[in-house]
Parts: structure tokens; sequence; C-alpha cells
């Protein structure tokens, strides 16, 4: 049976999906803010269900009422109450990508969002849509939206809860906790490990628009040392 309270976030998803297809400067701009509207749509649902859904404690409702107008509120709530779900899932990333969104919504038609970026917060949005409802997002057959970057992302966040489902207890800072874990595996997976983590870095923030070739390389990357865990 289907969670009727995901029915808004599908919806805001698909429309984002529908425009990304198209790919206009216009289509880009829409299917952008329909995205950060579907991530804050899937924050507030998903902290304001109740306890029998939820399985465990929640905000209060106090919380989730001073949190009404504040996006950057719901990630501290988010990350108060469920970090746990948000493994290969950056909040930092996606207070980035809704900054950015305010730049775009305010600017009218003189700005255009690059499609790189644009890719990546829709990978995103849809890792956090899966992660909160454990729900797999399914794209209408009829929309072929994938791409190499989005590839690229999907793999990553998969790595992320493969790494992390497999390491020790944490005593240390997260960089050394995950690079000395792959060291005992193979010590030639360290600096494979560190190209990636500059990689998808740079790809999230729009640092640099990659090649096909780079991600087609990236890709490979993950497969390898995602099979080596």
């Amino acid at each position: 049976m289907e969670k009727p309270w995901i029915d808004g976030s599908k919806e805001l998803l698909f429309h984002a999906t529908e425009h990304l297809n198209n790919k206009s400067d216009f289509d880009k701009r829409i299917a952008f803010i329909s995205i950060d509207n579907a991530v804050e749509l899937i924050m507030k649902t998903y902290l304001s269900l109740p306890k029998r859904i939820r399985i465990k404690d929640g905000p209060t409702r106090k919380e989730l009422q001073d949190a009404e107008n504040s996006f950057p509120t719901f990630l501290d709530l988010l990350e108060k109450y469920d970090s746990e779900k948000l493994t290969g899932i950056s909040l930092e990333d996606i207070e980035w990508f809704h900054r950015l969104r305010n730049q775009l919504y305010h600017s009218g038609n003189g700005m255009t969002v690059e499609l790189s970026k644009l890719e990546t917060y829709y990978k995103i949005a849809l890792a956090l849509f899966e992660s909160l409802f454990d729900e797999k997002f399914i794209i209408d057959k009829k929309l072929t939206y994938t791409t190499n970057l989005g590839i690229f992302m999907d793999k990553w966040v998969k790595f992320e809860n493969n790494l992390r489902s497999k390491l020790p207890p944490k005593d240390d800072f997260a960089y050394y906790w995950k690079r000395d874990f792959l060291a005992k595996i193979d010590s030639d997976l360290i600096p494979l490990f560190n190209d990636l983590m500059d990689f998808r870095n740079k790809v999230v923030h729009g640092i640099f628009e990659p090649t096909e070739e780079q991600l087609l390389e990236m890709i490979k990357n993950i497969d390898y040392i995602n099979g080596k865990l």
C-alpha cells in the first residue's frame, strides 16, 4: 500500500523530471525550483510524521512551529533527530543549493542554472526522498532522464551507504575513520577515495563542470572501490 503522505513530494519530483527532459533555460529554472520545493516538503512531511510511523521520537510541536518558515532550521532538526538516515547526503550541500535557488527565484528571467548543478540537486533530492520515506522513487517510463552525472551521483550515494554499513564505531575524524578502514582493505584505495571525494565535492558545488570522459572514469572508479568493499 502506498504511503499517502509522500504524494505531494512525488508530484513535485515528477514535475521537476518532466522539465529536466525539456532542457530549455526556462525548463531548467522551473525544474530547479521544483526540486528545492520537493526537498523542503520532504523534510517537513517526514519530521511531522507521528511516532507510530517514524518508529522513534521526532521534533516537538514547538520545534516544528519554530521551524515553519526557516529552511535551515528544518535541516537542523533533520540532523538532530535523523542523522542516521543521511548517509551519503550532505545537509551542507542541500543548504548551498537552497541559497542558489533563492538567487534564481528572485532574479526573474535573467539567471539560468547550469545543468550540472541541476542534475546534482535532483539526485540529492531523490536520495533524500528514498532515505527518509524508505520508498524507491520510480520515474515514469515516458520520462527517460538519465545522464552520466546522474549515474555518478546515484552510485556515490550507494557507495557511501555501503561503506558506512561496514565501518567500525567512529573514534576519530570522519575522513580518517573512512580512510583507515579502506587502507586495511587495500592501501591503493586511499588515493582513489581522495580523488573521488575531491571530484564529488567540486561537482556538487559547481567548481567545475566535468567532461563525459571524466564522469565515465569516476563511475568506473566508484564501481571498483565499491567492489573492493
